[in-house]
């Protein structure tokens, strides 16, 4: 996990529509080697203009990380779902924590490395916190709990 990041914007995270993968052994390239990482893997239809996606690749701690593996994440849900795709990393939480974990929205700048930003949770006192909590009351279930 990715920890002390800038929180991302709602106005960043498409509304859900229909779930149009769940893929809870997911394979993606970890790299350059040739290994794969195994993690769970939904996509969503964005509701609402364009089509869009919403990608959420959760850590299963199997195999390579989501983290390191971002960029070739990235290359490979682009190709199946285009490039307008929004991605997101859950990192579930620990089995003696009560919150769903925590969701990082990935980019990849212009020099092809991932950046990301925290979608949830968000400190309170944070001028995004409002936008993403409601993004999260209407969407977080579904995400962190499918």
């Amino acid at each position: 996990m990715v920890e002390g990041l800038t929180p991302a914007s709602a106005d960043d995270l498409p509304a859900l529509g229909e779930l149009v993968a769940d893929e809870v052994f997911w394979r993606y390239p970890s790299g350059t080697s040739g290994r794969e990482g195994v993690a769970h893997l939904r996509v969503w239809v964005a509701s609402g203009g364009a089509p869009r996606h919403l990608a959420v690749v959760t850590e299963t701690g199997l195999a390579a990380s989501v983290t390191k593996s971002a960029a070739f994440i990235w290359g490979e849900l682009t190709r199946r779902y285009g490039p307008d795709l929004v991605l997101l990393e859950h990192y579930p939480a620990g089995e003696n924590e009560e919150s769903g974990g925590s969701l990082d929205l990935v980019r990849l700048g212009a020099d092809g490395e991932p950046h990301w930003s925290r979608v949830w949770p968000t400190d309170e006192d944070h001028p995004r916190h409002a936008g993403l909590a409601a993004w999260m009351a209407a969407y977080g279930q579904q995400i962190l709990y499918s």
